[in-house]
């Protein structure tokens, strides 16, 4: 005998039911977040970018806001528990405490999906039929205009969420997914990188909703888009070339060196005995300048520390024996702030010419939050903050101006993160760079896939901008990228195992970057983010199409009759 009543049966059948539904979307929304990872090196399954998107449409298209928005979380848990395993080699917890935090971003773009795409699908009688009839309204009525619609929302609200993250730590974006795929991500010198993302979205979204009526035409509809923009950049990398006029001979030093966060007396030495030896070695090839990577040096340049004062005095012997000039990554002081009497410490990038003078400086301006600096550091735990402190927060940098070198290209230098910002190469280029130069330092990450996903996630600079870019690279990455994407000329170590392009170990060769003078600027350069504007545009139109559609439903409504509600 039953203790509960048919009512109450029927309650809790459909309360399991529901369960049961929901744990299946959480389990479908995790493996498309997996797929998204898998799309990134190291496996670099670059389609898998196209399906990555789809199963968190496809519970957004189903669901109410709350549950696409968890949904939309542990799709985020799928994706970044394994595209920042790397972070496992600061500390083995630190992607286990990142993941829950910036799976935020795809919880509130898929909340969003639903909120705004649901009152896109349905029309008022759609709507104001009971959830059970629902599926079969968007099999078998849903008119073929409210599924293209959905589908464009979908991709436009992903993309602006992942722009808004950009903000704060843009790495492993859905563009990145296909930096290999050259013909498809020409679209940069328009749109930037976010043409690319937007497109990977819309074909996500097209695959999340092919079950809805009229879904496959609109998937196929899609599909043309897609070729269409692979046939364009397939036209421009074969037929469109990239003209240059001018070379220019550098000789990038790759020192192998491990991470030297607090270096003693043995690891300066070491570092650097190693880049002295390197660079006495690079200078008999006759190069036009020796180029070291960020932070080559553990020790501040500029410094009346013992140990700074050998590292100066071992760097002029050099340049004075081989009488070559000399772009350095190099830690270094700025002016103390108005009304401050302590200097500011940075991260950053010293051209110094053959007679010894310093001829330019940059400070990095993008620092890396909780490498370089930490945010709310008042708010966080003492464990955490010991765990990740370096010691100091750096300054950042103010100036963006060109290095004019003689007989040589104007050179715009980004240190290490910053190459991976597009807003910050297009200031350059906008500038007058005629090469982007990228100093950088992955040796954090001495056996993990860092290395590659950091190209990766840089290349689509040099497309964006027209420009070329040479990196130079303590632990791999060393050489230049076209300004159609392709590697060209990378140090080749011997002896070491892995493509060209990522190869660990110590060398020292001639990189020589093919440029030229004072070029075009592309659409992209001379218009900034306009898709972004764009994008929120059509966001704001088809927001006011749902807010029209609901204010339809909601005056189809019964009205109360509030006098009979209070006599009774």
């Amino acid at each position: 005998m039953s203790f509960l009543n048919k009512r109450q049966t029927d309650g809790m059948k459909k309360l399991f039911r529901s369960r049961k539904e929901l744990l299946k979307a959480l389990l479908f929304s995790f493996s498309g977040g997996v797929l998204f990872a898998a799309a990134l090196p190291p496996l670099n399954w670059w389609w898998a970018g196209f399906f990555a998107l789809a199963p968190l449409v496809w519970c957004a298209a189903r669901m109410e806001w709350k549950r696409a928005a968890l949904c939309g979380w542990v799709w985020g848990l799928g994706w970044s528990l394994f595209a920042f395993q790397f972070l496992r080699e600061i500390e083995f917890i630190v992607p286990y405490l990142l993941a829950p935090v910036i799976s935020v971003w795809p919880a509130v773009a898929a909340g969003l999906i639903s909120g705004t795409g649901r009152r896109l699908l349905y029309t008022p009688e759609g709507m104001a039929e009971d959830s059970e009839k629902q599926p079969s309204y968007l099999s078998e009525r849903l008119p073929w205009y409210r599924t293209l619609l959905f589908i464009f929302c979908a991709a436009v609200i992903y993309t602006l969420a992942e722009w808004t993250r950009s903000r704060l730590f843009t790495w492993n974006d859905l563009s990145v997914t296909q930096w290999r795929n050259l013909p498809f991500i020409q679209i940069c010198s328009v749109t930037g990188s976010y043409g690319v993302l937007f497109l990977t979205a819309l074909g996500g979204a097209a695959l999340g909703s092919v079950t809805l009526r009229y879904g496959r035409h609109c998937l196929a509809g899609v599909l043309l888009l897609l070729l269409g923009n692979w046939f364009w950049g397939y036209h421009q990398l074969n037929n469109v070339p990239y003209v240059t006029d001018r070379e220019w001979k550098t000789a990038p030093v790759q020192g192998d060196l491990s991470q030297r966060r607090h270096a003693g007396e043995k690891e300066f030495r070491e570092a650097l005995e190693t880049y002295i030896k390197l660079s006495y070695d690079a200078a008999k090839l006759d190069p036009s300048v020796i180029i070291w990577p960020e932070s080559a040096i553990p020790m501040p340049l500029r410094s009346s520390h013992p140990f700074a004062l050998e590292y100066a005095a071992a760097l002029k012997k050099l340049i004075v024996d081989c009488r070559k000039p000399m772009l350095i990554g190099a830690l270094d002081f700025s002016p103390p702030p108005h009304g401050k009497k302590e200097y500011g410490f940075t991260n950053s990038a010293l051209y110094i010419d053959g007679n010894c003078v310093l001829r330019y400086k940059y400070d990095k301006i993008h620092r890396v939050p909780y490498g370089e600096y930490i945010p709310f550091r008042h708010l966080l735990p003492e464990f955490l903050i010991r765990m990740i402190d370096m010691g100091r927060d750096l300054t950042s940098g103010t100036n963006m101006d060109t290095l004019d070198l003689p007989g040589g290209p104007k050179v715009s230098t980004a240190i290490c993160y910053e190459g991976v910002f597009g807003y910050l190469t297009r200031q350059f280029a906008f500038k007058g760079a005629e090469v982007l130069t990228v100093l950088s330092n992955d040796a954090w990450y001495p056996r993990s896939s860092e290395p590659e996903q950091h190209l990766a996630n840089a290349l689509m600079r040099a497309i964006e901008t027209g420009v070329p870019m040479l990196r130079c690279g303590n632990n791999g990455g060393t050489g230049v990228v076209d300004p159609r994407g392709r590697l060209l000329g990378f140090l080749d170590v011997p002896d070491q195992p892995g493509r060209r392009e990522i190869k660990r170990g110590r060398a020292a060769g001639i990189v020589t970057v093919r440029y030229k003078a004072s070029p075009e600027k592309t659409f992209y350069v001379r218009h900034g983010e306009w898709f972004i504007l764009f994008l929120g545009v059509l966001w704001a139109g088809l927001l006011g199409t749902a807010l029209v559609t609901r204010l339809r439903y909601c005056h189809k409504l019964p009205k109360p009759n509030w006098f009979l509600k209070e006599r009774s």
